[in-house]
C-alpha cells in the first residue's frame, strides 16, 4: 500500500538548503505513524538504504532547522521535512537493527495498528 505526499502547486518541497533530499519527498514524507511504517514494509530495502544514506547525515541539521517552529503548526515545506525525519526513525530500524524492510518471519505490519488521536 503506498502513499504518496503532494506538495501544492507553487510550494517548495523543502525548505531552502534541504533540495538533495527532494528525490525523497512522495514517498516519505506521508503524515502519521502508520502510514510511515507501511511505507518501510512495503519498499524493497535497498530503497531504504538509499534514503537512509541521504537523510542520516542531513538529520541534525534537520532538528535544529525544525527547532524554530511549532511541531503542531508548520509551514508545508518544514512539515515535509519534519515528516522525512520521522521516517528516518523507521528506516534506520530496517537498516540498523533488522537488516530487512520488515522484522524477518513477522505478521504483516497491518495486524498492528498504533493508535493516536494527532497524525504527524
Amino acid at each position: 500500500m503506498r502513499i504518496v505526499a503532494t506538495v501544492p502547486p507553487g510550494e517548495r518541497p523543502l525548505p531552502a538548503g534541504f533540495e538533495e533530499l527532494e528525490p525523497f519527498v512522495t514517498y516519505w514524507a506521508v503524515a502519521g505513524q502508520n502510514e510511515r511504517r507501511y511505507q518501510r514494509c512495503d519498499t524493497t530495502f535497498d530503497e531504504i538504504r538509499r534514503f537512509y544514506d541521504a537523510m542520516l547525515p542531513r538529520a541534525d541539521a534537520a532538528m535544529k532547522y525544525l527547532a524554530n517552529y511549532p511541531l503542531r503548526d508548520m509551514p508545508g515545506p518544514e512539515a515535509r521535512l519534519m515528516r522525512l525525519v520521522l521516517s528516518l526513525a523507521q528506516a534506520s530500524m530496517a537498516v540498523e537493527i533488522q537488516g530487512a524492510e520488515r522484522v524477518p518471519k513477522a505478521p504483516w505490519p497491518d495486524t498492528v495498528r498504533i493508535l493516536t488521536e494527532e497524525t504527524l
